[in-house]
């Protein structure tokens, strides 16, 4: 799958996850928290297939 690929995808989780958060009436924090932690893992997880690859991690 391709970088770009991914990082649509993983735009459109987060997206749809704010807008689950907003109609649950979750408070601000924990939205933050929700969208915080999904950001995380994206970014883990497309940084993680650079040049270096895992290796950069250690």
């Amino acid at each position: 799958m391709s970088i770009q690929a991914k990082t649509l995808i993983w735009a459109a989780i987060i997206i749809g996850a704010a807008f689950v958060a907003n109609s649950q009436g979750l408070s601000d924090g924990a939205s933050y928290g929700l969208i915080a932690g999904l950001t995380g893992a994206a970014w883990g997880s497309i940084q993680s297939r650079n040049v270096c690859g895992a290796g950069c991690l250690q």
